[in-house]
């Protein structure tokens, strides 16, 4: 794969997780106070780990070095972490499980 393809899929990624987390959002308006409190920390963090993945991709793509399978194994374990953290989220949300 190519260090462009690879980093098209990645933001894909990224682009999906942001509109999850703007869901999660609009979910969370319709907590309670006290609900929001226990809810929002956990997607501000979620929003900082994305943060981190986009910049992370963004950096392969402007160096795109001749051997970058290490950027791409460090990426790789960063999205595996970085989704499953904003998916469970997503299912705790839907599920009415505030705050973990």
């Amino acid at each position: 794969m190519e260090v462009k393809d690879y980093c098209k899929a990645m933001l894909a990624e990224v682009n999906s997780w942001k509109k999850k987390l703007d869901a999660m959002k609009k979910v969370a308006d319709s907590y309670s106070t006290e609900e929001k409190e226990k809810v929002l920390p956990l997607i501000g963090q979620l929003e900082q780990e994305v943060t981190t993945a986009q910049m992370r991709v963004d950096q392969l793509e402007k160096e795109c070095p001749s051997d970058w399978s290490p950027m791409k194994n460090d990426l790789d374990d960063l999205f595996g972490t970085v989704g499953s953290k904003v998916n469970r989220a997503w299912k705790d949300l839907e599920a009415g499980n505030v705050g973990g």
